[in-house]
């Protein structure tokens, strides 16, 4: 999609707030004013940025944040975590760098995520915006999905974003389980669905299943349906709106991005 508000202008450029979502098969722009209304939604191909987003991303805004994709991920619950054994957290990560490793603590949850962003995807956007704050999908998730978690029986989440789908489980109210997994069809979604819930011991039929980063038309929303008749979808913190109802409902798969500017 591609939207510009007729009151965007580029002299409100340092009170603008510019939303990154990378992909490696998508990206998507987003620019909302002072009152978190949207000015400009613009996607286009990865590997091929059209000169409208050439132009945006040239632009000099003040304040940007990126969602990125990760290279790794691990967690540890928050009543444990010595910022002594961090030597011993990076073993369960790509690399041994700890420059690269970052830490965020989900207090709802009582855990702490060590995790490192993907290098090239990293690199890449650091270039263009130096001072940008880059933030992690997971982190957003589990904070959104807090208000869906009962503290009796299993509830199922899942996040998409491009070819990497998210899952995750609660049980009794406690965090069990948040894995990434590359997904190239509805088969290869179904196939780690079925493995997560044999592994953890949920039954594959729920009672519910909390979606992130998915339309209400998507293909795999179809497969989650198979799974599940009480499908939830995750809505953002913060009411950010557009005075066209067609760019209301593109940002409705867009809540880990519209909620991204929190994490100042």
């Amino acid at each position: 999609m591609k939207y510009t508000s007729k009151n965007f202008h580029l002299h409100y450029i340092p009170q603008y707030k510019l939303l990154i979502k990378t992909g490696f098969i998508e990206e998507t722009l987003v620019v909302i004013d002072e009152s978190n209304e949207v000015q400009v939604l613009h996607s286009y191909p990865s590997n091929q940025p059209d000169s409208a987003a050439t132009k945006l991303l040239g632009l000099p805004f003040q304040q940007v944040f990126i969602t990125l994709a990760l290279q790794g991920l691990v967690f540890i619950p928050s009543e444990v975590y010595n910022e002594n054994d961090r030597s011993l957290y990076q073993q369960f990560l790509p690399d041994d760098n700890l420059s690269r490793t970052h830490k965020v603590d989900i207090d709802s949850i009582d855990v702490s995520g060590c995790y490192q962003f993907d290098l090239l995807t990293h690199n890449k956007w650091k270039s263009i915006f130096p001072k940008a704050i880059f933030v992690a999908n997971f982190s957003i998730v589990l904070q959104q999905a807090q208000a869906h978690i009962p503290l009796q029986g299993e509830v199922f989440g899942i996040h998409m974003n491009d070819n990497q789908a998210e899952l995750f489980a609660f049980k009794n109210g406690k965090f069990q389980f948040y894995q990434i997994f590359d997904v190239h069809s509805k088969n290869d979604l179904n196939y780690f669905i079925l493995n997560t819930c044999n592994s953890i011991g949920i039954s594959p039929k729920m009672n519910k299943i909390l979606v992130s980063g998915l339309a209400m038309d998507h293909e795999y929303t179809m497969l989650l349906e198979g799974f599940s008749t009480n499908l939830v979808f995750i809505k953002p913190t913060t009411n950010v709106h557009s005075e066209e109802e067609k760019v209301n409902e593109k940002l409705d798969p867009l809540n880990t991005l519209i909620d991204s500017q929190l994490c100042a």
